[in-house]
């Protein structure tokens, strides 16, 4: 990539979630060459086949939003990459664009242009990395362990995410009177019947751990079928393979819940079907 003759100009991209105390956040830069345009989002990956892939996790986790809510930064990144473009663009469209969007009232904003002199002899590969180092600040985002990554693939590929009366990771209360009992599940459907499901990670955790995980397990399936909110059929363990000296606590559990191993190619299809067709 050739370097800059010229000071670059650039702006900043922000984003103001709550646009009454009018607290933006940068998201971004967008910076103009002289010729050309080009942008560095939020949580971009630029070594990755699709750069953008993760950027709407990013900026849910910057605003403490839910994952769900991600499409909206994915639809502004992709009106932001297109602006870029691969094309000559005039410095003149590009203000004429960000005037535009900061006129309509969104969320999403672009400052005024700014030209920094000390970037010039830097490629614009080079310019984005500095601006954005020096403006945008990316969160953390925690390693997720391969059961729950197994878990989720499960979910989805079952399609019980997308069903009415879904819920992930939730507390119940059943019963009535003094019986009312709190039980935990990691995930529960509603219809057409309750289904309870628990995921239990036998591999790469302590000992106590991972009792833990079949004690509650088995406390929330006992309590939930003597008071009848889950039938005996109903009742759902999502486990990996147990080390053989933990075998035992999973026989444990065969008299509660059925078992169906997290990363069995089937078991997306077994766990749809016990979910829609109670007996």
């Amino acid at each position: 990539m050739n370097t800059l003759r010229e000071p670059p100009t650039y702006w900043l991209l922000q984003y103001a979630h709550d646009p009454v105390r009018q607290e933006p956040k940068n998201i971004g830069v967008f910076l103009h060459d002289g010729h050309f345009a080009h942008c560095r989002l939020l949580g971009e990956k630029r070594e990755q086949s699709d750069p953008l892939g993760e950027c709407p996790r990013y900026f849910c986790r910057a605003f403490n939003l839910n994952d769900a809510e991600g499409w909206i930064f994915a639809e502004w990144a992709n009106w932001f990459k297109t602006l870029a473009g691969k094309d000559r663009v005039s410095l003149e469209h590009i203000q004429a664009e960000f005037d535009r969007l900061n006129r309509g009232g969104n969320r999403f904003q672009a400052t005024s242009p700014c030209v920094d002199f000390d970037l010039v002899d830097l490629d614009a590969d080079a310019t984005l990395d500095a601006l954005y180092k020096s403006f945008v600040t990316t969160p953390t985002i925690p390693a997720v362990p391969p059961i729950e990554r197994d878990f989720d693939d499960v979910l989805y590929r079952s399609e019980l995410k997308f069903m009415d009366g879904f819920h992930r990771d939730v507390d119940v209360e059943i019963g009535e009177g003094r019986d009312v009992s709190l039980v935990h599940f990691d995930a529960v459907l509603e219809e057409p019947a309750p289904l309870g499901i628990m995921v239990i990670q036998f591999q790469r955790v302590q000992e106590m751990t991972m009792i833990t995980q079949v004690n509650n397990a088995l406390y929330s399936f006992e309590t939930s079928r003597s008071l009848g909110f889950l039938a005996p059929e109903r009742c759902i363990v999502l486990h990996d393979t147990p080390p053989p000296g933990r075998i035992r606590h999973l026989h444990r559990l065969t008299k509660q819940a059925h078992l169906l191993p997290i990363s069995d190619k089937s078991t997306p299809r077994t766990l749809q079907q016990i979910a829609l067709h109670p007996k």
